[in-house]
């Protein structure tokens, strides 16, 4: 059937509309005065039976297949119970029908009429959409009527709405990002299920909260423009990026928000619509991004710091090596005129003694003196020199077998001093065997050197192992000691903490020994009181590892 009218059945007054709409059909449809009245008459008594017995009686008025020899209009009576109890109305009606039947499915009945319509009236599509707008057209005959058609207007456009809202969820819900509505007051009136989904929180919390339990406290200040009625009445899309807590995780994730409003014809926002994309793997990128652009600049900074650190790192190296060649060729070539002022100082002492007055003699005496600490010091500058320059000549050597030859090297010096060494076994490691011993020589000759006055001196030599890859060699003595706020000093090149008429000595031999340690990858220091000894400490690897 082609619906072309209807009318929902609830009492007399429906009653009588569906009697005028039928008159109205059979009308447009052609018949005869009294063929419309047996069609209205019929249709009267199938409504009043769904009207008196029914539930929820619907009529719809139409017509039957247009494209079929013969046309029907047809009118149809449904309802939600059963009305066929009351038979009486429905035989009259079955005989003033030219078609008559009734169906039932489930709890819903249906009775359909059908009229014959005159082969001489064609009935076109075109007809049928000219009679519908009869029958929206049509001007009520009562206020009842007019109530009723708006009734069925407003009826059907809360249908629509219901529908058109039932698709906008589905859609919405069915979307990955949080869509959400907010009124006037800027509160929630709508959100997707993906909103609830992801914060795990009620709109009624949302709004509570005012959305502080899911936007991170660092993004609030800016997300909260949203509420700001001062900044956003007159704002199109106002958008913002803030972190938003997912429930699952606990973590924050980065949103896009944007806000838009919903105007009335006035320009009145009505509400807002809203919603937040998750934006945290671009987040991530541009972050990366930035953070390669920082390395790369970085990269370029320290390129260029060590392009220049190893051109001075160059030049370092020239200069050194000029100088450690200067100061080899200078010692060569003072040692020759500082040997002739030596000799002739002594020839002129012991030769023209007895020419020479006293002060003379002091003076001669004071010149030889002055030639031999020139010419030790040109010694020890030659031999800092070359071991600033040596390759090492590693191999293994007994620490023993060194310091028992240092022992017979000084055995005068130990006699004259009285002193007593006392040795413990030691280690054997990789190492240079000539830096090695000239490091004990030094280390030792300088503890003789600072013995106290007629204090026997004692010299104890240990190691300890505390790990398989390194040893430390310790070197105590019971000398004069020094202040340890000076330690630094004495490591210095030509730093002395004594007067030379104290102490003998160029200031050159602790320089050498922490330039040998240096050399083997170690390092030295010592322990020490003024008047209670000194402890040298020496720590080396027991395998020599070169560092890159």
């Amino acid at each position: 059937m082609i619906e072309i009218a209807s009318v929902t059945l609830h009492n007399e007054m429906d009653l009588i509309l569906a009697n005028r709409r039928a008159m109205c059909l059979a009308e447009l449809a052609g018949l005869s005065i009294g063929a419309q009245t047996t069609f209205a008459t019929a249709v009267s008594e199938i409504s009043r039976n769904s009207i008196e017995k029914g539930k929820n009686g619907c009529l719809l008025l139409g017509v039957a297949d247009i494209q079929k020899k013969d046309k029907y209009i047809v009118a149809e009576i449904k309802d939600d119970k059963s009305s066929t109890t009351s038979m009486e109305g429905l035989e009259y009606a079955k005989k003033l029908a030219d078609k008559f039947s009734i169906s039932q499915k489930d709890s819903e009945t249906s009775v359909e009429l059908q009229f014959f319509i005159p082969s001489s009236h064609k009935l076109t599509a075109s007809h049928i959409e000219t009679w519908k707008g009869h029958f929206n057209n049509e001007p009520p005959t009562s206020p009842y009527e007019e109530i009723k058609r708006k009734n069925e207007q407003l009826q059907l456009v809360a249908a629509k709405l219901l529908e058109s809202e039932s698709q906008y969820k589905t859609l919405t819900n069915s979307l990955p990002i949080i869509i959400f509505s907010l009124n006037t007051s800027r509160e929630v009136i709508y959100a997707n299920d993906w909103f609830t989904s992801f914060t795990g929180v009620s709109i009624e919390d949302i709004n509570a909260s005012k959305w502080k339990n899911v936007v991170h406290n660092d993004d609030y200040a800016e997300f909260s423009i949203l509420f700001d009625n001062n900044i956003v009445s007159n704002a199109s899309v106002i958008k913002t990026q803030c972190r938003l807590k997912k429930a699952a995780t606990n973590e924050y994730r980065w949103h896009l928000v944007s806000i838009s409003p919903i105007k009335d014809e006035r320009d009145n926002v009505l509400y807002w619509i809203g919603f937040l994309v998750d934006i945290n793997a671009q987040k991530l990128v541009e972050k990366t991004l930035q953070e390669n652009k920082t390395l790369e600049e970085a990269q370029t900074q320290l390129k260029k710091k060590e392009e220049g650190l190893q051109a001075d790192i160059n030049e370092l190296n020239r200069s050194n090596t000029e100088l450690s060649q200067f100061a080899f060729v200078a010692s060569h070539d003072l040692q020759e005129p500082l040997r002739k002022i030596i000799l002739y100082s002594d020839y002129l002492l012991n030769k023209y003694k007895d020419k020479v007055d006293k002060k003379g003699e002091t003076y001669l005496k004071n010149m030889i003196d002055a030639s031999h600490r020139m010419r030790n010091l040109i010694g020890d500058i030659l031999s800092f020199s070359q071991v600033n320059n040596k390759q090492l000549d590693l191999k293994p050597v007994d620490l023993n077998t060194v310091a028992l030859e240092c022992i017979q090297d000084m055995e005068v010096l130990i006699l004259e001093k009285k002193a007593r060494v006392s040795l413990k076994e030691l280690p054997t490691i990789e190492a240079d065997a000539v830096l090695i011993r000239q490091l004990f020589n030094n280390i030792v000759s300088n503890a003789l050197k600072y013995a106290k006055d007629k204090v026997p001196s004692r010299i104890s030599i240990w190691c300890e192992q505390p790990t398989n890859s390194e040893i430390v060699l310790y070197f105590k003595d019971n000398g004069i000691g020094f202040e340890e706020k000076y330690m630094d000093k004495i490591f210095t090149l030509f730093q002395r903490l004594h007067g030379i008429q104290s102490y003998k000595g160029t200031g050159l031999g602790l320089a050498i020994c922490r330039k040998i340690v240096q050399l083997h990858n170690g390092k030295i220091e010592a322990k020490s009181e003024l008047g209670k000894g000194a402890t040298f400490i020496v720590t080396m690897p027991a395998k020599y590892k070169a560092i890159n």
